[in-house]
């Protein structure tokens, strides 16, 4: 091989090494800032909701990556629970109003009847 292309060969491995480390340099710093991310969630809702309940705030600050994004993912199936059971006592609501009118009806046809 001439002193070119050992050169060029040189080169290439540095960059395709290089180009891999910052891959994964960029990998982790995107998880890091997704973990950072999750945590002021879970610490925004205590403080809106929780009235920043200190003891809560410190709990949070305890827990793991994967305990926060447990956390967050039940939080997500309980806002869809919600997101139903509004959506079914909406339906409840429309079929009680319907009853009571179909009720208020016939008992005024009956007292006309009479």
């Amino acid at each position: 091989m001439k002193t070119g292309q050992k050169l060029l060969l040189g080169i290439g491995v540095t960059a395709a090494v290089a180009a891999a480390g910052a891959y994964l340099a960029a990998d982790a710093l995107l998880d890091k800032l997704q973990s950072y991310k999750n945590r002021n969630r879970v610490k925004s809702y205590v403080k809106d909701n929780l009235n920043g309940n200190q003891h809560v705030l410190d709990f949070v600050d305890r827990l793991n990556d994967d305990d926060i994004d447990h956390l967050l993912q039940m939080a997500d199936k309980l806002g869809d629970v919600r997101d139903r059971m509004s959506d079914y006592s909406e339906r409840f609501q429309d079929k009680a109003s319907d009853w009571r009118e179909l009720l208020s009806d016939y008992m005024k046809k009956k007292q006309s009847d009479e």
